[in-house]
């Protein structure tokens, strides 16, 4: 009986002493800077191409909307980011380092304690049914190849309307593709590898005809089918959002 009331008192003592240990506290990069990008915001919604470079040393963001800080940090695509309009249109530049070499989901959360000291970001989640883009291989097969090269990916622009892509994963290709969707876009192909291609639409537009974001959907649909051999279905289906409640325009300063 005495063992038991001991065992019983050596429990509940660990317990106590358990929950009385500080929080560990969120990871946090070494160091940061956070500016606003006078030049960027000045030029308005849509203006200025954005720039994210992350690296296992930290990461490196130029000209970029706070919108797209938060979707990085929490590894959504833009249409699950919903808060007030100037998200859109304000621009900053972020330099933050790690004390090592650091794997890019730890990158993410040092980003959001990052965003909750110098932006005070406060949000919650919510589930909203929606229509989607569910990416599958289509039946006529694959045809895109792995890349047989080492580095990160690379896109570069291919004018008039195209882009060329560098060891680049179907799942990214599905958050670039969630943009001129305008939905999000769900990679449904079991595809793991990084690959080489090129999309390009220049051929399905006619520069005489003025377009709007319904008629380029469907050409998008059309060119990704054709030239990489994959499908892309409309499909609704809950998805998870974030609702921002509070972030300040002027970050804590560095």
């Amino acid at each position: 009986m005495l063992r038991t009331i001991g065992s019983v008192s050596l429990f509940l003592f660990n317990v106590g002493l358990a929950f009385s240990q500080p929080a560990a506290a969120p990871p946090a990069f070494e160091v940061a800077s956070v500016k606003v990008n006078i030049a960027g915001t000045n030029a308005g919604m849509g203006r200025g191409r954005e720039i994210v470079t992350p690296s296992p040393a930290g990461i490196t963001m130029i000209n970029v909307r706070l919108k797209t800080v938060i979707q990085w940090a929490y590894h959504v695509q833009p249409v699950q980011v919903s808060g007030p309009g100037w998200l859109d249109v304000d621009r900053y530049d972020v330099v933050a380092k790690a004390a090592g070499a650091t794997p890019e989901d730890q990158l993410r959360q040092m980003m959001q304690t990052l965003l909750a000291d110098r932006f005070k970001l406060a949000f919650h989640r919510e589930s909203k049914e929606m229509q989607a883009y569910i990416i599958t291989v289509a039946k006529t097969g694959l045809k895109i190849k792995e890349s047989t090269t080492e580095g990160d990916m690379a896109i570069q622009p291919s004018p008039p309307a195209g882009a060329t892509f560098q060891r680049a994963t179907v799942s990214k290709l599905a958050e670039l593709l969630s943009e001129p969707l305008q939905s999000p876009v769900i990679d449904e192909t079991g595809l793991t590898g990084r690959y080489d291609f090129k999309l390009d639409v220049s051929n399905f537009l006619d520069p005489t005809t003025p377009m709007g974001i319904n008629d380029v959907i469907p050409i998008v649909i059309q060119a990704a089918q054709q030239q990489l051999g994959v499908k892309i279905d409309q499909k609704k289906i809950p998805v998870e959002m974030l609702m921002v409640d509070h972030a300040e325009k002027i970050p804590v300063e560095n």
